[in-house]
This record gives C-alpha cells, sequence and structure tokens, in this order.
C-alpha cells in the first residue's frame, strides 16, 4: 500500500493549507481511498440518503475531514 503524498492530496482535492493536508496523510490513506471520500462527498444524497449505505474505515474519516473544508473548493 503506497500512502498519499503531499502532491497526490492537492491533485484529488485541489488547493488546502498544509495543516489540512497532513491531517490527510497522517491516516495513512491511498490515493484510491481520498478519491473514494472525494466521491462519497460528491455523490453523498444519492449514496447515503436513496441507498441506505455510508462511508467506512479511514474513507468515513477522510469524508469528515474533507467535508469541514467543502465551500472552500469553489476555485478549483
Amino acid at each position: 500500500m503506497v500512502k498519499l503524498t503531499r502532491d497526490q492530496v492537492i491533485e484529488i482535492c485541489g488547493r488546502m493549507d498544509d495543516l489540512r493536508i497532513a491531517s490527510i496523510i497522517g491516516t495513512g490513506a491511498t490515493a484510491a481511498e481520498l478519491t473514494e471520500a472525494r466521491t462519497w462527498l460528491a455523490s453523498d444524497d444519492y449514496l447515503g440518503g436513496d441507498l441506505g449505505k455510508s462511508a467506512n474505515g479511514r474513507v468515513a474519516r477522510l469524508v469528515e475531514l474533507l467535508r469541514t473544508d467543502e465551500a472552500e473548493w469553489d476555485d478549483r
């Protein structure tokens, strides 16, 4: 399992502050897990509501970390 780099986090999520990037990397997540978390955020109504599913484990933690910055993604 290859852990995330700063450049990968920015590529997947766009620009964000270094503390948030460090928190994401600190989860030990992979690029695939971070991409899945972004998908959960983009599809939250459909996946969470309609299907009755939710993210689990590390992906759920990433969703929490990303959700706090959601408003800042408009400039991406």
